[in-house]
């Protein structure tokens, strides 16, 4: 990354072994829940179509609005804020998430998200404000899945 150019040493290898312990982690949750028994209930089976329609829709808006906002940056001149955009629309996604997933540590998500991206702005120079952006989105979505898988371990008989 350009704007990064001192990246110290232990970065890389931390977020390998980070990815690999929670890559890891939602493995064993996936092959947990396919042992699951599969609801015949039609209120069930209607509740999840619902379901998965809305996330539909959310994720094609946030990656149309990614896309365009990209596209009318990069073509502004303006593409070192590409990163920030794209953070502030994954970090809002989440809100609507948490009410469609019944999920509510997702509205944590959305609003630490944005609220962190936000008080990224502040910082002045670019390579700096651009790793105070990746930082507090890769902390606040690691944190939300260790949180997630953990919580599944602990609710399990």
């Amino acid at each position: 990354m350009s704007s990064w150019p001192a990246r110290p040493g232990w970065a890389i290898p931390l977020a390998v072994v980070a990815t690999v312990l929670l890559l890891f982690f939602c493995g064993m949750r996936w092959t947990q829940a396919a042992r699951l028994p599969i609801s015949d209930d039609p209120e069930a089976v209607a509740k999840g179509k619902r379901t998965g329609k809305l996330f539909g829709i959310i994720f094609g808006l946030e990656g149309g609005l990614i896309g365009l906002a990209s596209a009318l940056l990069g073509h502004g001149g303006l593409g070192d804020w590409i990163a920030v955009e794209v953070a502030l629309i994954v970090g809002v996604h989440f809100l609507p998430l948490a009410y469609v997933f019944e999920m509510p540590a997702y509205y944590w998500t959305g609003g630490l998200s944005v609220a962190g991206v936000l008080a990224c702005l502040f910082i002045h120079p670019v390579g700096l404000r651009l790793l105070c952006v990746g930082l507090v989105m890769a902390a606040v979505l690691w944190s939300t899945t260790a949180l997630l898988v953990l919580r599944t371990g602990a609710t399990e008989s």
